[in-house]
């Protein structure tokens, strides 16, 4: 039987919890139809220090430790959650356990499976937009400078507060920019430069480098300062970049740092912008961009 006729039908017949071995392939180069309460598809081992995690669309490839053969090793996964396309899906599921001309394909995605998910992302067209890295590097950035003065710093940007980062005394709004010239930033809302505490703006300007530092590395730097890597992890997840998703490598170059504060001489939109000191009514979101450009500021 093919290998793509055998996934086929797996599919269509298999359990939940299930792992069927595929027979069509060589016994040397062995993998499963798997399926788990949270989807279907195609499970090969792989290097227990390996750590993968990517999604796209109706599509997942991540590792998983499951017990097979009653064993329990490492798997690379590639799985779906959509039943109505269980068809195509085999299609690509097939592609990705052959092992190919003396087992080259599966050497190939053993040791980097990112570059064989890239491939068929660009294939199929991603239409999601690319996850900005360097925001995070630039909030973790700033973190790391305010944690090592004050351990009451928190990361916050996708908790219930209105700013990117918190301390005791005073709170911090990040603004990162790839762009080489201009100095626009983007207030998303009306409530995003009202503050009690003191309130600075960090703006940063990145550029892809491999010379730059990652989210990883951010992450090794705040954790050997002292941040907790569970709060850490937590947020990263919660902004889409959790672990062991290959975008988390991606390398930025700070090239600048700037420091603003926002007092009463910087501009911006709030309550006490509106007659009677209130915003009027029926207006329910306000956004609004700010050229920095010549507004004073520090370096950090």
């Amino acid at each position: 039987m093919e290998i793509i006729k055998e996934i086929r039908e797996a599919f269509a017949s298999g359990k939940n919890p299930s792992a069927r071995k595929i027979m069509s392939l060589p016994d040397e180069f062995p993998a499963y139809v798997i399926r788990i309460s949270d989807g279907y598809g195609v499970a090969i081992e792989i290097d227990d220090r390996m750590e993968v995690s990517e999604k796209f669309n109706s599509c997942r490839l991540h590792t998983a430790y499951m017990s097979i053969d009653e064993s329990m090793k490492n798997y690379l996964v590639l799985r779906s959650a959509f039943e109505d396309y269980r068809y195509e899906f085999a299609s690509i599921c097939a592609e990705f356990v052959d092992p190919g001309d003396g087992g080259k394909n599966r050497k190939d995605i053993l040791e980097n499976p990112y570059v064989w998910w890239t491939r068929w992302k660009e294939l199929i067209g991603n239409t999601n937009r690319e996850l900005r890295a360097y925001n995070v590097i630039a909030e973790m950035g700033v973190l790391l400078h305010k944690f090592k003065t004050d351990p009451t710093t928190e990361w916050a940007a996708t908790r219930i507060s209105t700013h990117d980062i918190e301390c005791a005394d005073e709170s911090c709004e990040v603004k990162s920019t790839v762009k080489r010239y201009g100095t626009e930033i983007t207030i998303s809302s009306q409530y995003q430069l009202e503050h009690k505490k003191r309130l600075f703006i960090y703006f940063c300007k990145l550029e892809e480098s491999l010379e730059g530092i990652s989210i990883n590395g951010m992450k090794k730097k705040l954790i050997d300062a002292g941040y907790d890597e569970g709060k850490l992890e937590l947020e990263l997840e919660k902004q889409g970049f959790e672990r062991g998703t290959n975008i988390r490598n991606k390398k930025y170059k700070i090239l600048e740092k700037r420091k603003y504060e926002v007092d009463d001489k910087f501009p911006r939109i709030v309550q006490t912008s509106f007659k009677e000191d209130k915003y009027p009514d029926y207006i329910t979101h306000i956004e609004y961009t700010i050229d920095l450009e010549g507004i004073n500021y520090t370096e950090w």
